[in-house]
């Protein structure tokens, strides 16, 4: 395998480009800050844990929201870096997914893998818990109440990078990254509205 360049400018290329393998999930504009789809987007870290809280809008109902934010089975077509996705163990109220794609590191791609267990804990709130993958845990929580003609939505995300990510992470790259998931999730959000 050949050496990293451990140069400062390097790694925190490496921080942006690695991060991709950790975020889930999972939009598309809006002309006013009441209707901009990432409202907020605040990363902090205590040494081990990074926690990100966000809050998004989509002008959808939430049950499209809903439907969207679960069909695990076609989200490689629209999420950025996802190439498969499928339920591996069906249920109403919970089932286990696993998503693979490929990340990049420079001129280097990193094949992934998640497995995750997802719980319907209501109707309107989602629990997705890593079981399998490149993160040493990865736990995150999505709800979804109306709010207007759409969709307020509040994702927590609590990730524990493995040691080999732990080099490389960082809380702008985590931010980023999610912010790009989901513009392409509320984009096929928009999409389905129509």
């Amino acid at each position: 395998m050949p050496a990293l360049d451990s140069s400062p400018s390097s790694i925190r290329f490496g921080r942006r480009q690695l991060l991709l393998w950790s975020a889930l999930a999972f939009a598309a504009g809006g002309a006013s800050a009441q209707s901009a789809p990432i409202r907020s987007i605040d990363v902090t870290y205590d040494g081990t844990t990074y926690v990100l809280k966000a809050v998004m809008f989509a002008p959808v109902p939430p049950e499209t929201a809903i439907a969207v934010l679960t069909d695990f089975p076609n989200m490689a077509k629209w999420v950025p870096n996802v190439t498969d996705s499928h339920v591996v163990k069906p249920g109403d109220k919970d089932m286990t997914i696993e998503q693979s794609g490929t990340a990049k590191l420079g001129s280097m791609s990193f094949p992934y893998t998640s497995v995750r267990e997802i719980v319907m804990v209501s109707p309107n709130v989602i629990r997705s818990t890593q079981v399998k993958g490149s993160m040493k845990s990865q736990q995150s929580t999505m709800t979804v109440t109306p709010e207007g003609e759409g969709a307020k939505m509040q994702y927590e995300l609590d990730v524990v990078p493995s040691f080999i990510t732990s080099a490389v992470m960082s809380q702008d790259l985590l931010k980023k990254n999610v912010e790009e998931e989901f513009t392409a999730i509320i984009g096929e959000m928009n999409k389905r509205k129509k």
